[in-house]
């Protein structure tokens, strides 16, 4: 293990951003926190593109690089390696937990390597970090938090003294908010003249988190009834059919748009900073939208709220009680789905009006 090494020592830091969008967003107080503590330092954030997107104009990181393992395979890696080794960064911030981050970063060169002790990757770290028991029911932003609390005790020769805000905040920049807008004008919905409400009722990684279409289709329209609110349908492009079966059973179906696959995340960002009401399964949409301070409700079931639930001011999460398989993080359902067929329309219902009236 190296020794320490002070502030003036570190002089670039490479961050190996998270992968998917909502883990992106619960990256955002630990790379605040990170700013604080190497004002002066080149910070550079290396992250597959979608989760990249939502960084730009991010005013505490100096470059984003797409890290296209997805879309080149094993040639990425490569000239990822050549990159580190060319740019010779001095820390690297392994937020993503995979034994290819590790590795990246230690063929790379880079020269204080940290992050925690996953997938046998504790060889290749200079500094690990284990995941205790304490943990557990942690949120996960304190998880990203300790990896910069480390830097901190390992690279800086003074008292640190941090933060430690666990809440994410977005703003959209004017780019994405003009990107909406020509979106929005494409799909002939004016924002201005009614409420725009989203809906977000696919799950890219898991079928278990999705609450039945049919009762989607039923919100949506006592939305429409109650708030003369025009809907929006939002998710990857792999959600579109979802969105497409929810339209097909409202009452109200020309209130209705599906947008699913259908915007890029600077779009979704504009998009989500102009709605009046977010609601939607546990995905990364919610992270957004909730750290975009809009008042967003996140539907829960066999995933963990303690550890992932969006934050923000105004967001707030509905979930049925006395499910003894709860938070079980299964991907299919291997019984009845009883933790969100016993939700009903009403309660969300009730729910999401309850939060547009706090504003």
């Amino acid at each position: 293990m190296p020794a320490a090494m002070s502030s003036p020592d570190i002089r670039k830091i490479l961050v190996r951003g998270t992968n998917w969008l909502g883990d992106a967003v619960m990256t955002i107080p630990a790379l605040e926190q990170l700013r604080a503590s190497f004002p002066q330092t080149q910070i550079t954030l290396l992250a597959p593109p979608r989760a990249a997107e939502v960084f730009s104009g991010f005013p505490h990181v100096d470059e984003v690089v797409p890290y296209l393992r997805k879309e080149k395979g094993r040639q990425a890696f490569l000239d990822a390696m050549r990159f580190l080794r060319n740019e010779r960064y001095d820390l690297a911030i392994l937020f993503q937990n995979a034994f290819e981050a590790a590795l990246l970063a230690f063929l790379g060169g880079v020269k204080v390597r940290i992050g925690y002790d996953t997938q046998g990757r504790g060889a290749l770290l200079t500094h690990k970090l284990q995941r205790l028991e304490a943990h557990r029911n942690r949120h996960q932003t304190h998880d990203y938090l300790d990896v910069v609390a480390e830097a901190e005790r390992v690279c800086l020769d003074r008292e640190v003294v941090t933060t430690r805000q666990n809440i994410p905040s977005l703003i959209a920049n004017r780019k994405q908010i003009q990107a909406a807008d020509a979106l929005l004008r494409r799909a002939q919905i004016d924002s201005q003249s009614q409420q725009l409400i989203a809906l977000n009722v696919g799950a890219t990684n898991s079928r278990a988190k999705c609450w039945p279409e049919d009762r989607f289709a039923a919100l949506a329209d006592r939305l429409v009834a109650e708030l003369n609110a025009r809907i929006v349908l939002i998710g990857a492009g792999s959600e579109r059919a979802d969105a497409e079966h929810v339209i097909a059973q409202m009452k109200h179906k020309n209130a209705a748009t599906n947008l699913a696959g259908e915007t890029s995340i600077a779009e979704l960002i504009g998009l989500l900073a102009r709605c009046d009401l977010v609601v939607t399964n546990d995905t990364g949409p919610a992270h957004v939208a909730a750290a975009l301070n809009k008042p967003t409700l996140t539907i829960f079931g066999p995933t963990n709220e303690f550890e992932t639930a969006p934050l923000g001011t105004h967001s707030a999460l509905i979930r049925v009680d006395d499910i003894d398989c709860a938070r079980c993080m299964h991907r299919d359902c291997p019984i009845d789905h009883r933790c969100m067929t016993r939700l009903h329309v009403d309660a969300v219902a009730t729910k999401a009006f309850s939060l547009l009236e706090e504003l």
